[in-house]
């Protein structure tokens, strides 16, 4: 493969990232518009009530909003699967990392995915009752649409990164250095 190739298969794969990533992102945009319009709309509140109690981050000051952004946050690791398994054949490797280079960069970043899903996904945190950061997150609807917009990327984009890392790390060992 020609660099103009590898170039251009990298412009592809960023492109289709890029799109994937706005398209996965028009849900908040239709809850987020929901309840700016009617906050109390029997739809957002029938769609709480049955999400039921999902762990992750929650506000008090906006129960409803904060429930179901939560819950749709939780989808990230799935359609970056599913974005992975469209895009992964025309990912490229570099071949110069040695086996050990590999196990030890994938055993990092699988601790590091680790703690990411676990603390965001997770764990029951109440962010009004957090530190001064969260805290102010919380604040009104537009902070906390944008906090959780912030972490779905976060985590959609480690994933997909920690599943490349696993694929390359396989291609290592199949190439058996």
């Amino acid at each position: 493969m020609n660099i103009n190739d590898k170039k251009e298969s990298e412009k592809k794969i960023s492109t289709t990232l890029c799109y994937y990533l706005l398209l996965c992102l028009l849900p908040f945009i239709l809850i987020i518009g929901t309840y700016i319009h009617n906050p109390s709309s029997d739809t957002l509140n029938n769609a709480a009530r049955a999400i039921g109690n999902i762990p992750g981050f929650h506000s008090l000051k906006n129960p409803i909003l904060s429930k179901l952004l939560n819950a749709y946050i939780h989808t990230a690791p799935l359609t970056a699967i599913i974005l992975f398994m469209f895009t992964n054949k025309e990912m490229k490797l570099k071949n110069n990392i040695s086996t050990f280079k590999a196990l030890k960069a994938l055993f990092s970043f699988t601790l590091f995915n680790f703690i990411i899903i676990y603390c965001f996904l997770f764990k029951h945190t109440e962010l009004t009752n957090s530190g001064r950061i969260l805290k102010a997150m919380s604040l009104n609807s537009f902070s906390l649409s944008f906090f959780y917009i912030s972490l779905y990327l976060i985590i959609f984009i480690f994933s997909y990164f920690y599943l490349w890392a696993c694929i390359g790390t396989y291609r290592v060992f199949y190439r058996g250095e």
